[in-house]
């Protein structure tokens, strides 16, 4: 009887093309990588109690060059990208899940923000940010790509799918817990990185009365990220603040100001 077909996969390298596949005899399952090209055929078979190890070498060697595991050309089996998911890439390694849901949650409502990880437990510098519609993915997508966060210029699309594999998915970072608006406070992004909280209250009491003002920071070294959260006092003055605040210039900067969402 011919061994039963698992998965298969296959993608170019140069002129070459290579193929991937995971079957199962009577022994038990294997992975056999084949090389065509040139008239020339050479495969490679390694036992399934293997498999494993061989994942954990292409996570390091994917994470030593610097590349981006999502992208690619034809990989494994893909699966429809969700209108709602924007990739986010070029990430820093100090960026988490909560980190990154906390820059998106100012341009809409974010279900769900997770970074990637290694099987090692190290990020893979990019990252998939949920919304809870695609108008907000939209948004997020023209306001964000090219956007200094962490220290490096990320890159923000729509998603368009990720490779599945048939081992386990790896590790995230993630924070699923359901957000809404805190009636009053508001989110305010594209502050210059010398703002004080003493400037940014006195421009934000000009629509009302301000209880508190958080300037945030990233990474280890507390780095200004150029946004803050802004309390109020009452939930009338919030709601207010964001459209008569929004655009408005402080320190040469036009603000960007949003509904904050917290737990």
């Amino acid at each position: 009887m011919d061994d039963e077909e698992i998965f298969t996969a296959s993608f170019p390298a140069g002129r070459k093309q290579i193929f991937v596949d995971v079957k199962e005899n009577n022994i038990g399952k294997y992975l056999k990588i084949k090389e065509r090209g040139d008239s020339q055929t050479n495969s490679i078979l390694i036992p399934g109690g293997s498999i494993v190890q061989l994942r954990n070498a292409l996570d390091e060697a994917v994470q030593a060059l610097g590349l981006d595991s999502g992208k690619g050309g034809g990989g494994g089996k893909r699966v429809a990208g969700n209108q709602c998911v924007c990739h986010v890439g070029n990430l820093s390694w100090e960026t988490t899940g909560d980190t990154l849901r906390e820059l998106f949650s100012g341009y809409g409502e974010v279900v769900k923000a997770e970074v990637q990880m290694s099987r090692a437990g190290r990020s893979q510098g990019w990252g998939l940010v949920e919304f809870a519609s695609a108008a907000e993915v939209k948004y997020a997508i023209e306001q964000c790509d090219g956007l200094d966060f962490d220290g490096r210029e990320i890159r923000v699309r729509a998603d368009k799918g990720r490779v599945t594999k048939a081992a386990a998915p790896a590790k995230t970072q993630r924070n699923d817990a359901d957000k809404v608006v805190d009636p009053t406070k508001i989110f305010v992004m594209n502050l210059s990185f010398d703002a004080t909280e003493a400037e940014l209250r006195a421009h934000c009491s000009s629509v009302g009365e301000v209880a508190s003002v958080e300037l945030l920071t990233r990474g280890k070294n507390q780095r200004p990220s150029g946004s803050a959260v802004v309390e109020y006092r009452y939930s009338e003055a919030a709601a207010a603040a964001v459209q008569a605040l929004e655009g408005t210039e402080l320190d040469g900067r036009d603000l960007r100001v949003r509904a904050y969402f917290s737990n």
